[in-house]
């Protein structure tokens, strides 16, 4: 580019400034400055100064700097601006001859800077940083001495009434209005006595009462702290807020008094430190009283930080950022060092009254002490990003802010589980199946609690860094940014929609109330088996989950950008080959499903299925599997069943049957069943169990020993072992009360009389060997 067009551009721009040159306060004394005082014979000089100024200007450019331009006019040839010049009066010259010099420093400043960062690679912009970060640490320790000699300065000013007028006036009035809030403060206490007299006299006797009691001493501690405030914002303006000295003396006030207490007021109420009895978090006394005092004074101590900050800053020091860095390198230290000594007590108090806590709640609550402190650390590192870069995210007061969310969040989960557990609704059902699904269902409430807790938490932070979740997938935002939000939205609306199967079918068992299963050692199988819903609920909220991963998966991935239309058709084809390859399965599967809808059998009952029996154990989509009498376990697929028999379904009979000599008294052994019966429904032990008692049936056939008798009753499934054990037990006693003997199998041997006079050892071995020859012993099956 030729000087012509550079320099005659400049020439240009310079004759507009320095016509407007009154107006600008860098360009007085410059030639044009006032025209009206100069004269008409200065006015000329303008446009040779703009003159002179372009072709300096394009000489200093680097097309110039190689080339001399063949077009300059005449009025910017050397000995025209030399014959211009040397009309110039001194003062004219020196002022000019700055101008120049000023202009000169800054174009070479500018071809010196190096090119902005943002420009450079990924690694360089690290390794920028990280100069910057050193250089920004380095500055702020070399100026301890300036900051001392701040300090000291600051102090100085204030007393010596440069800040706030007067110290003593100053000093008189903020102790005044301190004295006339804590008397604000005494007034309403005492229209309160009766309420603090009985928090601090009563104790709970229910977590309601508890919660009642630290609402009710924190609602009056805040409402002191108002009255506090309010009398003090009075008195302020009453003395007049525009004035320094009652500005400041606020400030002081609020930052070093109530700050700290409203803080304290926080903390009695989630740690009640001298109330054991009071507290709503599972924390011993030496946590919740090391925590108090040292939140109380760190936050006293940032009070008095924030409030001396302020006077240096009025003092017109620049050793601001200087004097927040240090005050945020010491109190995240502390907070650190509060972590790290009562990180067990912050364990327990993330445990809470669990018996048995699950081994996540456990690893969460080992880890979120560490968790915390390297959190503490990274926020740090951030404000002071933050202020390396320039750009100002997080400030020291956003941080303590984003400190305190942390610090809090186990007190919140401890009062988000005291509050769920006051929400669940009361377990309805009786036995196993409704205690372990009550315990999942408080589980579940507790996760989706937990869920809604951290992601207010993490909604919070970040809008405390100035990012704006709920608006960043909106269409003004990246297409990234609203994949990214929108697969978050999918994954979390998969989870809740987990969390609402499993607690709605942990509901509904929780109804449950099967037949309570008998712990008698003479029970054997047939047990009543468990309700209808115990058994279908499972395998249905198995189905509903795997369908919710499968739709939350695909979902997620195609809001990412992946295409799953080759999936959706892989899976099809899938299907088909399954469906051709696998009918065995295909029926399998069918049949459970038509044996499930019929509710042919249910968990814990004894069937016969196609001559395998024993009790049903698990039940799986594709078979059951089935508990043998002697301990064996039977895998049977639905589709290998033929036929199917329930044997502990509703109710069993139990037939007895008993034999008696010939000449033995039927209904009398009729009238002593009922009355065995009779005893036996009149027994704790029994009542429950049976549903008809034990009665005769009369005569139920005769044989070559006697008359065979039967009796009969009707039980609950399972039951009937016992209850017949006890009948026999019953009706041997009554026989041999009753002079009724069981009937036996008799051989009887008549001599003839000729051996009538033999020995009666003799005659005894004749009529054994005539027992033997009439009924021989039976030959032994050999074992195959």
């Amino acid at each position: 580019m030729s000087v012509s067009l550079f320099s005659v551009a400049a020439a240009h721009i310079l004759n507009l400034v320095v016509s407007f040159g009154t107006r600008v306060p860098v360009f007085r004394g410059l030639p044009g400055q006032d025209d009206r005082n100069r004269g008409p014979e200065n006015s000329w000089k303008m446009p040779i100064c703009a003159a002179f100024l372009g072709l300096l200007i394009g000489g200093l450019s680097p097309a110039t700097a190689q080339e001399r331009p063949k077009d300059v006019p005449e009025n910017l040839q050397p000995a025209a601006i030399q014959e211009l010049v040397d009309r110039l009066d001194p003062d004219q010259l020196d002022a000019l001859s700055q101008l120049m010099q000023l202009i000169t420093e800054g174009t070479q400043s500018t071809a010196m800077t190096p090119p902005p960062v943002e420009s450079l690679p990924f690694l360089d912009k690290l390794d920028a940083f990280f100069d910057q970060f050193i250089a920004m640490l380095a500055g702020y320790f070399s100026s301890i001495p300036d900051l001392v000699q701040a300090a000291i300065g600051s102090i100085g000013a204030l007393v010596q009434g440069q800040l706030a007028g007067p110290f003593i006036p100053f000093l008189g009035l903020a102790l005044a209005l301190t004295a006339l809030g804590f008397a604000a403060e005494l007034v309403f206490n005492r229209f309160t006595r009766k309420r603090r007299d009985a928090v601090r006299t009563n104790k709970p006797e229910s977590l309601f009462q508890t919660v009642k009691m630290v609402s009710t001493r924190f609602a009056l501690d805040a409402g002191g702290l108002f009255a506090f405030a309010v009398v003090v914002l009075i008195g302020g303006r009453v003395a007049g807020t525009a004035t320094p000295a009652a500005s400041l003396a606020m400030q002081a006030i609020f930052l070093m008094v109530v700050m700290p207490r409203l803080i304290g007021a926080i903390l009695r109420f989630a740690l009640a430190p001298h109330r054991p009895e009071l507290r709503l978090v599972r924390a011993n006394n030496w946590t919740a009283t090391f925590i108090y005092k040292n939140l109380i004074v760190l936050f006293a101590v940032v009070g008095a930080a924030l409030f001396f900050n302020k006077l240096i800053v009025l003092s017109g020091y620049d050793l601001d950022e200087t004097f927040r860095f240090f005050v945020g390198l010491a109190v995240n230290t502390w907070i650190l060092l509060i972590i790290w000594k009562a990180r067990k007590g912050l364990t327990e108090i993330i445990l809470g009254d669990e018996e048995q806590p699950s081994t996540g709640l456990e690893r969460m609550a080992y880890f979120w002490p560490y968790f915390s402190m390297a959190f503490v650390a990274f926020n740090w590192l951030l404000v002071r990003a933050s202020v390396v870069s320039g750009q100002g995210v997080l400030t020291g007061e956003q941080s303590l802010g984003v400190i305190t969310l942390v610090l809090f969040a186990p007190f919140l989960d401890t009062m988000v589980r005291g509050i769920v557990s006051h929400v669940i609704p009361p377990m309805q059902g009786v036995g196993p199946v409704a205690e372990a699904a009550y315990l999942q269902t408080r589980h579940s409430y507790i996760r989706i609690a937990r869920v809604a807790l951290l992601t207010a938490l993490i909604l919070s932070i970040a809008r405390i860094y100035g990012v704006d979740l709920l608006s960043f997938g909106a269409e003004s935002s990246s297409t990234v940014g609203q994949n990214a939000v929108g697969f978050l939205l999918i994954l979390a609306a998969g989870y809740l929609a987990w969390e609402l199967v499993s607690l709605w079918v942990n509901h509904q068992l929780a109804k449950d109330s099967p037949p309570a299963a008998s712990n008698s050692e003479d029970a054997e199988m047939g047990g009543a088996g468990k309700s209808r819903i115990a058994t279908i609920l499972p395998l249905l909220k198995v189905t509903l989950q795997v369908t919710i991963i499968v739709l939350t998966t695909l979902l997620a991935l195609a809001q990412i950008g992946v295409n799953i239309t080759p999936l959706l058709a892989g899976a099809g084809v899938l299907g088909l080959a399954v469906g051709f390859g696998a009918q065995t399965l295909v029926r399998d599967v069918v049949s459970g499903v038509f044996f499930l809808m019929d509710d042919a059998f249910r968990l814990g009952e004894y069937i016969d299925a196609g001559g395998i029996q024993g009790t049903i154990e698990k039940i799986s989509i594709r078979s059951i599997q089935l508990r043998g009498a002697n301990g064996p376990i039977h895998i049977v697929p639905y589709g290998e069943i033929p036929k199917l028999t329930n044997m502990s379904r509703d109710w069993v009979i139990m037939k007895l049957r008993f034999t008696v000599p010939f000449d033995t008294d039927v209904e009398k052994v009729r009238k002593l069943f009922k009355k065995i019966g009779q005893d036996m429904m009149a027994m704790d032990e029994f009542k429950d169990d049976i549903i008809a008692p034990f009665k005769g049936q009369g005569v139920a056939d005769v044989d070559e020993v006697g008359i065979v008798v039967r009796g009969k009753f009707t039980t609950k499934p399972g039951k009937q072992f016992g209850v017949r054990k006890e009948v026999y037990r019953r009706v041997q006693h009554a026989f041999e009360e009753n002079g009724i003997q069981f009937a036996r199998r008799e051989v009887r041997v008549q001599l003839p009389p000729a051996l009538q006079d033999l020995p009666e050892d003799q005659k005894q071995q004749i009529a054994t060997a005539a027992a033997g020859a009439a009924d021989p012993p039976k030959t032994p099956t050999p074992a195959a």
